[in-house]
């Protein structure tokens, strides 16, 4: 099991229902170690932008772009400086090469085959939108661009797109909405990847107040109240419902017990309150260490399995 190479905190950022967005709801600042250490196999281009590895080299990822965004925001929310914002600008016209826009949608394709879910390029990712539409309205904000502002609105429709038209919204077999992040075939249903992408649908409402979009919201935190127990394992948070897998360490601390506490503040909504601190209470050495077995233990657990139903 192989875990993020610091053990960080990203503590809440700025979370506000207000028009004026502010930073991102999670402050991503002290992962920059991630980038800068190479943690995702690519490096800086010569511009600053952040690339991950690919099968055939270095890529530009837009969910890495866009969460690199948020820290060089809140930094330039702080400190106001020219070399800040310069470097943001540079991360969002990679962003403009690789959006695919037209009258009504805007999307940025994933151009590789992801493995893990089965899932032939090009394929839409609802994090990825949903990422996209928080850091376009900010930049629409700073910088007074009104075609920042349509980029965005034009990545919320194409999240109203369903996954049977190539696109990344899904119901359930109980008439729950999902925003897929993996867009796959059986239903991947991951977690943060949603998450994010209705952190996406409040930054929006924030600064439009569409019904639309506050409908959508409310659909969203339906799902997530109808079926954020299949995610609890008893111990530990699952990244998704098609795998079941535990999520590692880094994610439980840093991903899943945030993303309930912004929802608590947004909702005001016990039940994620509760989420934050089970999951929170839950990080031990002790159960650290069931995880870490959990994970040495499954591959074989699948070999056996498959050696048993193929005998």
């Amino acid at each position: 099991m192989k875990e993020e190479r610091r053990d960080i905190t990203l503590p809440l950022g700025h979370v506000s229902t207000a028009e004026t967005l502010g930073a991102y709801y999670i402050d991503m600042r002290p992962a920059l170690v991630h980038y800068t250490d190479n943690l995702y196999g690519g490096s800086f281009d010569e511009n600053g932008v952040p690339m991950t590895a690919g099968s055939e080299g270095p890529l530009y990822s837009p969910v890495n772009i866009a969460q690199y965004g948020f820290m060089l925001h809140a930094d330039w929310l702080e400190t106001g400086s020219a070399e800040t914002m310069a470097t943001l600008e540079r991360c969002l016209a990679v962003l403009e090469e690789l959006k695919t826009e037209d009258e009504r949608h805007c999307v940025w394709w994933h151009g590789y085959r992801d493995r893990r879910y089965d899932i032939e390029p090009p394929w839409a990712s609802a994090m990825a939108q949903g990422e996209l539409v928080s850091l376009y309205l900010r930049l629409w904000q700073a910088l007074a661009r009104p075609s920042l502002l349509e980029t965005a609105s034009k990545a919320y429709r194409f999240m109203q797109v369903p996954i049977e038209a190539g696109g990344i919204r899904r119901w359930d077999e109980r008439g729950n909405l999902w925003l897929e992040e993996y867009p796959s075939r059986e239903p991947s249903l991951v977690l943060n990847g949603f998450i994010y992408a209705l952190l996406g649908l409040y930054d929006l409402y924030r600064v439009g107040r569409e019904p639309e979009v506050q409908q959508d919201i409310n659909m969203c935190i339906d799902t997530l109240l109808a079926r954020l127990p299949e995610f609890d394992s008893g111990y530990w948070s699952l990244y998704d419902l098609q795998k079941r897998e535990l999520v590692r360490y880094y994610y439980q601390k840093n991903v899943h017990v945030p993303q309930m506490a912004v929802l608590a503040a947004l909702t005001g909504n016990e039940v994620f309150a509760t989420y934050k601190e089970r999951w929170e209470r839950q990080i031990t050495p002790l159960n650290y260490l069931r995880v870490r077995v959990m994970y040495r233990l499954r591959p074989r657990l699948h070999r056996v399995r498959r050696i048993w139903i193929g005998s």
